[in-house]
């Protein structure tokens, strides 16, 4: 009994809390999307699981696309450093490759949508501006559709995208129809100005069907079974001219010059380089997500498994590899782990951050994970349950990190519930503290009736005694400037005051009065039809 006793503190501490608990957020208890809810806000926004935390973490945002099965309104979504919803849109539907990039000095928030069959996609570019308003649709030449996968700007104000055809294709060399269908992946270079394509090129044109890794099953026997025996998943342009590809299912990163001929190849079959770290920097698979830098360094998302019941490696990395040139050899100069040994059998990303340190986003595996450039975990987050990882119930193509400026142009929002009074505003950043204002009719004539500190993405004011009638709330920035006002809500009613407010008349109360009179009488009336007949039937039977 004395044991049992004793053990009961830890036993309580261990118990799921009402408000949050991270021993039972992972093991689900909270579901497997735990949420959110706003008071003056419709959506819900993932509640993130901190694992880990470090100041020495970059504090910009960080933009997801949470989607599955969990997820009820999926769409692009950004979080503050510490998980606090900053926005989140459903119009768009389901979003992939969301993030802050620059073109002609300006930043927009950019991100594919369409239709997603689960491993390709057919759909457009899109560019949001500073106010979330769509500045541009972006799409590939000759009749192409836009694949999920890869949209980046170049400096020199170019696109690269990633696409998929379906075209003819002998087969038999691995099994398969001699008349056979495949996805042929490609990607286009296009001017965005004139939506010129400047470059194309096809995987076909120099991968044979044998040298893919994925299995073929019963798949390329018509077009509308094709197989994708490729899969480009992204694209990159170095200061060289050089492009830069991910294949999938070839376990390569090939290197494409500017006359379209392939320069070298890394990892799959027949490697050019020869690798000094004992097979750790080439040995690969089912990659996501390449980026090349200077002096011939490059980041890759290594999966290690192509579904859950097929893998290759027993957690997933993110990869820091070193290339020589001119002696053919790479080195791993650093890899990225879970600490919870994910492995995330699709998608997921790997990013350099202005601070130095390495973001990885983990796809299928509702988590992303801040490191050093050395490889130590810094901060780690999840923003579904950790027991539904293998499932993909909750997941983000890719995870990025870094600085943006949202001023929308919508006003934020404001709700009454009891005896508080809630705010926010979707998409603004530069909000630092929120004044209540009240009135006693809606002429204007607003004054000061509290201030408080922006905090996460709601803030809430208690109404102590009788603030009046008619109250607003003032957005206002570091320097105390009002960056914009709510509508007017209607304290006592709890509704917002559309347009200009008219109180009501000794007539409207007649006429309310009359109805409510009428609405009794026919109720009234109601009950007596359908209670007298079987009062009579009752009456008839005792004779």
């Amino acid at each position: 009994m004395r044991l049992i006793l004793a053990a009961l503190p830890a036993f309580a501490s261990a118990l799921p809390s009402p408000d949050f608990n991270s021993l039972w957020y992972d093991q689900g208890l909270f579901g497997a999307y735990p949420s959110r809810d706003y008071v003056s806000f419709d959506l819900s926004s993932p509640r993130v699981n901190i694992l880990s935390w470090s100041t020495q973490c970059d504090p910009g945002h960080i933009f997801l696309e949470p989607r599955g099965r969990s997820v009820a309104k999926p769409g692009p979504m950004i979080l503050d450093a510490e998980g606090n919803l900053v926005y989140m849109e459903e119009k768009f539907g389901e979003a992939m490759d969301f993030r802050p990039q620059t073109y002609k000095g300006e930043d927009y928030l950019t991100f594919w949508s369409g239709t997603d069959d689960g491993t390709h996609g057919r759909g457009s570019y899109y560019m949001l501006n500073s106010s979330y308003h769509v500045a541009r649709v972006v799409n590939p030449t000759n009749g192409l559709e836009g694949d999920l996968h890869e949209f980046e700007i170049t400096p020199n104000g170019t696109a690269l995208m990633s696409i998929y055809e379906i075209i003819p294709a002998d087969l038999s060399s691995v099994g398969g129809p001699k008349e056979g269908w495949i996805y042929d992946g490609l990607f286009q270079e296009l001017d965005i100005e004139t939506g010129e394509a400047l470059f194309e090129w096809r995987a076909s044109s120099f991968y044979n069907v044998s040298d893919s890794f994925a299995p073929l099953k019963k798949k390329g026997k018509s077009k509308d079974d094709a197989w994708d025996y490729f899969h480009i998943n992204s694209v990159d342009k170095g200061s060289d001219g050089n492009y830069y590809i991910s294949s999938r299912y070839m376990h390569t990163i090939t290197c494409i010059g500017p006359d379209g001929q392939v320069r070298w190849k890394l990892g799959g079959h027949d490697s050019d380089f020869t690798d000094l770290s004992h097979g750790a920097a080439s040995n690969f698979s089912w990659q996501h997500h390449m980026r090349y830098f200077e002096k011939d360094t490059l980041t890759i998302f290594d999966n290690g498994a192509y579904d859950k019941n097929f893998y290759t490696a027993d957690y997933s990395r993110g990869l820091y590899i070193q290339l020589d040139l001119a002696n053919m050899t790479a080195t791993l100069l650093a890899d990225y782990v879970s600490p919870a040994h994910i492995l995330a059998h699709s998608q997921g990303s790997v990013q350099f951050l202005d601070n130095g340190n390495a973001f990885v986003g983990w796809g299928h595996s509702a988590a992303f994970t801040e490191f050093k450039r050395s490889g130590e975990v810094l901060c780690d987050m999840h923003f579904g349950s950790s027991a539904f990882f293998g499932w993909g119930w909750i997941k983000s193509y890719r995870a990025f990190k870094g600085n943006w400026v949202g001023r929308p142009t919508w006003s934020p929002s404001i709700a009454r519930r009891k005896s508080k009074v809630y705010v926010s505003w979707n998409g603004a950043t530069e909000v630092k503290k929120w004044t209540l204002q009240a009135a006693s009719d809606t002429d204007g004539n607003f004054t000061d009736v509290s201030t408080v500190d922006k905090v996460g993405f709601e803030s809430s004011f208690n109404l102590a005694g009788k603030p009046g009638h008619f109250l607003r709330a003032a957005a206002l920035d570091k320097n105390g400037e009002v960056l914009g006002y709510s509508q007017v809500l209607d304290s006592r009613m709890g509704q917002l005051v559309d347009g200009p407010f008219s109180p009501m008349t000794d007539d409207d109360l007649v006429f309310l009065q009359f109805l409510l009179g009428l609405l009794a009488c026919g109720t009234l009336g109601l009950i007596v039809w359908n209670v007298y007949p079987s009062l009579r039937l009752r009456r008839f039977k005792r004779f």
